[in-house]
């Protein structure tokens, strides 16, 4: 690990707490936990250039990532965060998509009024938003925005704080890009719930080194405070992915190939591994989905009742207050 961490303390304040295995390379890590401020990270982190090894082509890149119609679900549950936003930010205005895929989530706000940008680190997934939606992508970073003097009502970063080299710098620049009384939706996998503390090198949320940092409620609050940001609404609740993530977690601790049933439902252009594994284990991954899937919506209600869910979403407005 180099003395450039992702929270900007010294290296040599990083305890080691496990270590863990690429699902896909099989590559192995280390997750490391500051003893200044407490957040944990991968070790040691790939380059932003070494990263993009391992993504598959089509890992970002289309439209319909699901199989069964999934996607369609996700377009339902796209609807309330929208509507939230829409009330925090009070109506429907001006909102960029960090890391936005192929821009499903922004297609769906334009449609009831926003004005939408979108940026995406994967060009085929940039090209995707252009050609199937019409959307203004590009590979643009926060930086270049903010000196071009660019302001919007509403930021999201939905899954992609995980994947930041350095989330504190990301974060106070996107302050910058909101307007005050702007809204921010960051959401991210929740490294202290009692899933990541059961699922450890297993958990599905881990996916290292992808995740290079792995927040808990108390560290990410601590980063958005120190950007100027008042959390106004937590959603312990994100089906789509706390659901999954618990039938996934149980199948890796029970010694199923790593995040099979993840692979067997996406398309096999989006998939993580080069080789699908055998059809006995991929049916096996299918049919013990089924129970677990049941437990699965037991668990994380109850999970998220008590405020401990496997992933969190914070919508958080700009003080007004927040010098540029």
């Amino acid at each position: 690990m180099t003395a450039s961490t992702a929270c900007g303390h010294p290296s040599t304040e990083a305890d080691s707490l496990f270590d863990a295995k690429d699902p896909a390379t099989g590559d192995a890590f280390t997750i490391v936990r500051c003893r200044r401020c407490d957040l944990a990270q991968t070790a040691p982190a790939p380059s932003e250039e070494a990263l993009d090894g391992y993504y598959p082509q089509g890992y970002h890149s289309t439209t319909k990532r699901y199989r069964g119609g999934m996607d369609r679900v996700l377009s339902m549950v796209h609807r309330s965060r929208i509507r939230t936003l829409e009330r925090l930010a009070g109506g429907a205005g001006s909102v960029l998509d960090i890391g936005c895929g192929p821009g499903v989530l922004i297609n769906q706000m334009r449609a009831r009024g926003w004005r939408v940008r979108g940026t995406e680190r994967s060009p085929s997934a940039a090209q995707q938003a252009r050609d199937v939606f019409h959307l203004d992508v590009s590979a643009v970073d926060v930086d270049e925005l903010v000196a071009a003097g660019a302001t919007y009502d509403a930021v999201v970063l939905w899954h992609v704080a995980e994947h930041l080299h350095k989330p504190q710098e990301t974060i106070s620049g996107i302050a910058r890009l909101l307007r005050p009384g702007g809204v921010l939706l960051v959401a991210v996998p929740n490294f202290g719930s009692p899933e990541a503390r059961f699922g450890r090198a297993g958990w599905f949320h881990l996916d290292v080194p992808r995740h290079l940092v792995h927040f808990t409620p108390s560290t990410l609050k601590a980063i958005l405070e120190a950007a100027g940001f008042r959390p106004a609404k937590v959603s312990y609740l994100v089906p789509e992915y706390d659901l999954f993530s618990f039938v996934q977690t149980v199948e890796n601790r029970l010694g199923l190939p790593p995040n099979l049933l993840y692979d067997v439902l996406r398309r096999p252009e989006a998939r993580l591994r080069r080789q699908q594994s055998g059809g006995v284990l991929a049916g096996l991954a299918v049919g013990l989905a089924v129970p677990l899937s049941i437990a699965a919506v037991v668990v994380a209600p109850l999970a998220a009742a008590t405020r401990r869910s496997a992933t969190i979403a914070v919508y958080a407005v700009r003080s007004p207050d927040q010098r540029e």
